[in-house]
């Protein structure tokens, strides 16, 4: 349905009800100025017979050459057709033709009216003059016989005049209409005016600006609607803060829980999610709610759990397994929401992510059973030579030199492992930020020399060339002893498992702007399964094969934690056969 403005729907009635008025006022005036100017034009003429009757008929002219004579002088005089009729219609004289060519008259309306009444008159079409005339006719007497006395009048003359005075009127009319139509304007604009203000107001209030008030109109009923508008607004705008202020804490709140949050309704359908829990399924909040919980995440486990969360009034509690988008051991809380008088409530369902918790406590449990391991190892070898040497081999000198070395081997490498596990965790204390980590500004070339040079006796031990490459060089900020430290131990793991007389080369240079420092070597590689775990504590490619390079297992997971101080991150490519690519990048 079109909808048209109210300034628009008052200015078109009123224009249509004065038009219309207006309109009926000039039909009636133009029809009783015509009236009024005919019954004007038949008084004159009628005046006209009169003065013929009293000129011409008593006046003694009889005489047929006489009557038509003095009927044609006083016609042109008067600008009258002037005609008389004898009683049986036969024309005697007239003004302006010949009588004697003319056709009876006795058929003719003003001359049946004179002959019954006294007089008459009737407008038509003239076929003797060919034009419309206006006729009055009168009976009169001509000596002592009676005739019908008619004169008559072009009506063009006549009409001609009405229409100039129906064109004045028409005139008066159509400027009194545009007058009328500005005023109507004027006054639709000011009843309507008032309205449009207060509907932009009332947009504005839509918008959320409600501290804009509406002006009061000085017409009562609209002054009265602004005040009840700015009320409501007021009204409005402390419910919208409170509730915006309630909400904005309730976001605040789901969207720091760590915990995952579903909101359900009596039905099912997913009210609200918070970002816990749209990561936990790889939800899109704006896509699931309004959706069937079981539409959206399709796990039997957490559908059979909110169906009994329905069932049930008491709290219910069960842990799952999710495997999309990623493996996850969550605990789930469900239990029902509070509902009115005669309506079912809906849920909430709280998830707590056990994953993490789940692998710490897996990777404490194995980092426990290494830490175990690696020290009942040398620990074992110890405690047995000694009693070795207690049995009585200290007897035997060549014997118990030999084992009090053993035992020097053992004791070394119980004491590398308590300082590899002491300085992994004073690493851990700086990476959590506990402790000032000493950052300095240092050449990286020169970082990388210090490193060579630390390693370079190793090197030569087994007769390995470390070659350099410095494609870029650049300060970087970081803490050179742990720095040195970590590519100390990738450069010592390098040399460690390459073979002799090979090459290993320490690359640095800068990408995307990120610095980046690679060493390369051509040892024997490691399997693709075993990557993702070499960073971790005591995990080992080759146990057997590490112990006798004297490794603690603890290097790596060193290295990766020395690396996260820095922010920046240590990955590694391997061949197997080929060789490795260990790879730190930080911030240039």
């Amino acid at each position: 349905m079109k909808k048209h403005k109210l300034v628009v729907r008052l200015f078109s009635l009123y224009i249509l009800l004065t038009a219309a008025a207006i309109l009926l006022i000039v039909v009636f005036a133009s029809q009783a100025v015509e009236r009024f100017y005919f019954s004007q034009k038949i008084e004159d003429m009628r005046v006209r017979s009169i003065l013929v009757e009293q000129t011409l008929l008593q006046s003694g002219a009889a005489g047929s050459a006489s009557l038509q004579q003095r009927s044609t002088d006083l016609g042109s005089t008067t600008y009258t057709r002037i005609t008389i009729i004898d009683m049986a219609g036969q024309v005697l004289a007239d003004s302006q033709e010949d009588p004697a060519t003319m056709d009876l008259h006795n058929d003719r309306p003003e001359f049946i009216k004179a002959v019954s009444s006294g007089e008459g008159h009737d407008e038509r079409w003239s076929y003797t003059l060919e034009q419309d005339y206006l006729y009055y006719a009168r009976l009169s007497k001509l000596g002592t016989r009676q005739v019908v006395v008619r004169v008559s009048l072009p009506t063009l003359d006549l009409h001609t005049a009405l229409q100039s005075i129906k064109m004045q009127i028409s005139f008066i009319a159509v400027l009194v209409i545009l007058l009328i139509a500005a005023l109507n304007w004027y006054v639709s604009r000011i009843i309507t005016r008032p309205i449009q203000v207060m509907e932009t107001g009332a947009r504005r209030f839509a918008r959320g600006k409600f501290k804009s008030k509406l002006p009061e109109s000085d017409i009562f009923e609209l002054g009265s609607l602004a005040r009840s508008l700015n009320h409501m607004a007021d009204q409005i705008y402390d419910r919208i803060r409170v509730v915006t202020q309630q909400k904005n804490e309730q976001i605040a709140i789901l969207t720091s829980m760590t915990e995952g949050v579903l909101a359900l309704d009596a039905n099912g359908r997913l009210l609200a999610v918070n970002r816990s829990a749209a990561l936990m399924f790889g939800l899109k909040p704006i896509q699931a709610k309004g959706r069937p919980i079981h539409e959206i995440i399709r796990h039997v486990g957490l559908n059979d759990f909110v169906t009994a969360v329905f069932e049930h009034k008491k709290r219910q509690e069960c842990r799952i397994t999710v495997f999309q988008p990623e493996e996850r051991i969550l605990n789930v809380i469900g239990s029902r929401m509070p509902s009115k008088k005669g309506a079912s409530g809906g849920a909430v369902i709280v998830l707590t992510d056990l994953t993490r918790i789940q692998k710490l406590e897996g990777v404490r449990r194995e980092f426990v059973a290494n830490v175990s391991h690696e020290l009942k190892t040398p620990i074992t070898a110890i405690q047995g030579y000694v009693e070795t040497l207690q049995d009585g081999a200290m007897q035997d000198p060549k014997h118990a030199k030999r084992f009090l070395e053993i035992i020097a081997k053992h004791s070394d490498r119980l004491g590398q492992i308590v300082d590899d596990l002491l300085e992994l965790s004073r690493i851990e204390e700086l990476s959590m930020g506990d402790e000032d980590a000493n950052f300095e500004n240092i050449m990286i070339s020169d970082l990388m020399a210090a490193t060579i040079q630390n390693c370079q006796v190793a090197a030569d031990l087994k007769t390995i060339k470390i070659h350099q490459e410095v494609e870029w060089d650049g300060q970087v900020l970081v803490n050179p002893k742990l720095m040195a430290h970590a590519l100390g131990n990738l450069l010592d793991n390098a040399i460690k498992y390459s073979e002799a007389a090979s090459q290993i080369v320490i690359r640095c240079r800068s990408e995307k702007k990120r610095g980046i420092i690679e060493i390369i070597d051509r040892g024997p590689g490691i399997e693709a399964e075993q990557l993702p775990r070499i960073f971790e504590r005591f995990y080992r490619i080759d146990k057997g094969r590490s112990r006798d390079v004297g490794g603690t297992g603890l290097g790596l997971a060193i290295v990766k934690y020395i690396v996260r101080i820095h922010g920046g991150e240590v990955d590694v490519q391997s061949t197997p056969g080929e060789g490795s690519v260990f790879r730190i990048t930080f911030s240039a």
